[in-house]
């Protein structure tokens, strides 16, 4: 099933630019006023430096020969001392600016990111979690792809080019103040030019990197026939002609694009090259004649304005990674900002149980967390009324009409071949997925968009995928039931019903060991002790007021005694709460206090394990089967 979360939606219509402004003002108003002012200051200052540079040519003409005193040396004494300054100024702008520019850059990279993560997690549902193109959305807004280019290096690259575009209008304000027309033509030649070479730019890196990964399969070809795994049999079969001939096709075919590019690349220099001198031999021929004609008071000062103001405007003729940033940095600022911005989650809480009695009562439990609103805790009997459900928003159906009543307190055992639907009746049944059709009901109360929430609070479960995180074994646990985290007893209770305690206490640092080898004094755990820790997270959570245990495959990863151990006490350690248990393996099925069949979709049979032996149907022939095949493997 897709919802409107899950549906591939393209980045919102909006300019880049204008959207990442608002948003970096409205996360760091602070950060961002101050890195638009260095970029700015960063950006006049050279401007700066070229008048004071023409005003002070214009006064060494003027004194020269007058000697280094009076009013005229000490007017280049003081345009001297301004140079001095600005260039100060210029140097201490840009490292502010450039330090400013990637603060405020890893800030807009951390609060997409956030935007993201919590429109992904707004959903009380998660098929959206498993479509490939709402999956590909957050790939793409984290900056992920052909250039990994995260939002916030857009914010960078905006500011460093600001500064360039500061100096480059103020440049062509100089030249215009020359001669009204020449600032405005140099200044258009010189971005016509820019934007071209910026085009080409990021064109030329995206097909390098996409070749790169097309020459892989080249360089695989080519060295096959002298790898020692495959020498041999590539000398047996005769297979060295083959790999020699596939490798020179494929190298043409690639290397053609490459060198067609390399082709357009040198003459588009050309052109660039002949276009520039061009206009730059023209301006300087331009202003050395007004100046030496005094036409309409051009001094030598001016030419010497014209003169940087034209170098300073080359410098919009380059194209480099913060080119790439703004591009590539850009899309993904645009794809993070189609993301709706949600409120942080709160979650509602779980109305506590009561503890069994065989075990020691729970220490001070955490205050619990409180809900938002008033979303409705669910209990008693679990309702399925004409359940359907089907993946791709219609095409093919999965379920097809289910009505299944689970009395509160009910042992369920759910069993089918592979496809049966069994995994996909017990995320329904969770409130994981929304039905396509029908209705699912919990004490009389309907698990829909309002109360799911407050449903999943109520279950745990241990699915054939559970989670391995990369945590405290005492965080692994915990998680059952967050709000109770401080409940020592009840870890350790839990941690020896799954069989794992005497493991935790030979751990490094015991329960505050991390489950990973990839941090310091971390440790891996074997798939079926990463299965017992699954186990007695969903122990905790029911410990502490979960109503439903769902099981799926509970004992995938244990070896056979193990399992055993499980089975014989998995009813006595979950007295009392509601169980349903998806599995192929009928020690489980054969304890349970009811059994159902599912076959293409539809409950074919319901009973106990003994009636449905006696019925003498699938759920006795699948029995018989598995039977069978244990006393082969035993004889």
């Amino acid at each position: 099933m897709t919802t409107d979360t899950g549906r591939s939606a393209a980045p919102a219509k909006q300019r880049v630019l204008p959207a990442l402004v608002r948003y970096s003002f409205a996360e760091a108003p602070a950060v961002s006023t101050l890195t638009v002012l260095t970029a700015v200051l960063a950006g006049a200052a050279p401007v700066g430096i070229t008048v004071a540079i023409g005003e002070l040519v214009d006064g060494l003409t003027s004194a020269a020969g007058k000697g280094t005193s009076g009013s005229v040396a000490d007017d280049c004494y003081r345009w001297v001392a301004v140079i001095v300054v600005l260039f100060l100024v210029t140097h201490l702008t840009e490292s502010a600016r450039s330090a400013l520019g990637r603060a405020l850059g890893r800030r807009v990279t951390g609060r997409l990111g956030e935007r993201v993560m919590g429109a992904a997690s707004e959903p009380t549902t998660v098929g959206h979690l498993e479509d490939s193109a709402y999956l590909g959305r957050i790939s793409r807004a984290r900056g992920a792809g052909t250039i990994d280019m995260p939002p916030g290096e857009a914010v960078f690259g905006y500011s460093t080019r600001s500064t360039l575009w500061v100096t480059a209008i103020g440049s062509a304000a100089l030249l215009t103040g020359v001669a009204w027309w020449l600032g405005p033509i140099v200044f258009v030649v010189f971005t016509l030019l820019h934007s071209r070479l910026v085009r080409n730019y990021r064109k030329a890196v995206v097909e390098t990197v996409n070749q790169t990964t097309e020459l892989r399969r080249t360089s695989y070809l080519r060295d096959v026939p002298i790898t020692p795994g495959a020498a041999r049999e590539v000398r047996l079969f005769g297979l060295a002609g083959f790999f020699r001939d596939a490798y020179q096709a494929e190298w043409r075919t690639n290397m053609a694009g490459v060198w067609r590019r390399r082709r357009e690349h040198d003459l588009f220099v050309v052109v660039v090259v002949l276009l520039t001198g061009a206009a730059v031999a023209s301006v300087f021929c331009y202003l050395a004649y007004r100046a030496a004609t005094r036409a309409d008071g051009t001094t030598v000062g001016d030419l010497a304005i014209g003169g940087l103001a034209v170098r300073a405007l080359m410098q919009v003729l380059r194209a480099d990674d913060d080119d790439l940033r703004m591009g590539f940095g850009g899309k993904a600022a645009a794809e993070a900002l189609s993301f709706p911005a949600t409120e942080p989650a709160t979650e509602p809480a779980a109305e506590p149980a009561a503890e069994p009695a065989a075990e020691p009562a729970p220490a001070q439990a955490a205050e619990p967390l409180v809900p938002s609103k008033a979303v409705p805790v669910a209990s008693g009997a679990i309702a399925c009324e004409g359940l359907r459900f089907s993946y791709g928003g219609g095409a093919g159906e999965v379920l097809h009409g289910i009505d299944l009543t689970v009395p509160a307190g009910q042992s369920l055992a759910v069993v089918g071949l592979n496809g049966a639907g069994k995994t996909t009746l017990a995320r329904l049944i969770a409130g994981l997925d929304a039905p396509s059709g029908g209705s699912l009901h919990v004490g009389g109360v309907p698990v829909d968009d309002a109360g799911r929430r407050g449903w999943q609070r109520q279950v745990v479960a241990v699915f054939q995928d559970f989670g391995r995180y990369e945590l405290t074994v005492r965080d692994n646990i915990a998680f059952g039931s967050l709000p109770h985290a401080d409940d020592e007893d009840g870890l350790r209770a839990v941690a020896r019903q799954a069989g794992l305690l005497d493991f935790i206490e030979r751990l490094p640092d015991g329960w505050d060991t991390v489950m990973s080898s990839g941090y310091a004094g971390g440790v891996d755990a074997s798939g079926g002790e990463w299965q017992r820790i699954a186990i007695a997270r969903a122990l905790f959570g029911l410990r502490h007021g979960a109503q439903l245990l769902i099981m799926d495959e509970p004992a995938a990863s244990l070896d056979p005694r193990a399992e055993a151990r499980l089975y014989d006490t998995f009813h006595e350690l979950t007295a009392g709460a509601t169980t349903i248990a998806i599995s192929h393996r009928f020690a489980t099925v054969r304890k349970a206090e009811r059994v159902v069949v599912l076959d293409g979709g539809r409950i074919i049979e319901d009973g106990t394990h003994e009636d449905l032996v006696a019925a003498d149907g699938r759920y006795a022939e699948l029995f018989r089967l598995q039977a069978k095949r244990f006393e082969e493997v035993a004889s």
